[in-house]
């Protein structure tokens, strides 16, 4: 049996999300890359605007998927940038560099030949 380079399994989780008012939620897809399926839901509790982010009702569903399918899902994640806020700025999810404003951030994701998307 063939074992793979990868140190990481690559999942897409489905999370409730919120503070958009009391009761309220959204659905958003997130791609996270974990040892396991127990690391990627410890990681999904430090997430930004996760819905009851202390308990594992957040998580909807999680599926494994392929590093392909992974890396196609960063991108077009990436063109939300508020996916990637966090308390001191933004963090890349390629990297994990930091940048403290959104336009260093958005140079920054250009180089993997993703364009942000905003809200106008």
């Amino acid at each position: 049996m063939k074992q793979s380079k990868d140190k990481y399994q690559y999942f897409e989780v489905i999370l409730e999300n919120g503070h958009i008012g009391a009761g309220n939620s959204y659905e958003a897809k997130r791609y996270i890359a974990g040892k396991d399926i127990l690391s990627v839901i410890s990681k999904v509790r430090f997430l930004p605007r996760i819905k009851k982010r202390h308990t594992i009702e957040a998580v909807k569903s999680i599926r494994p998927i392929t590093k392909e399918e992974y890396v196609k899902g960063m991108a077009e994640a990436l063109k939300n940038p508020h996916l990637f806020r966090v308390w001191d700025g933004y963090r890349c999810p390629i990297c994990g560099e930091m940048f403290r404003d959104i336009v260093s951030f958005k140079q920054h994701i250009e180089r993997y030949g993703v364009t942000m998307a905003f809200a106008g």
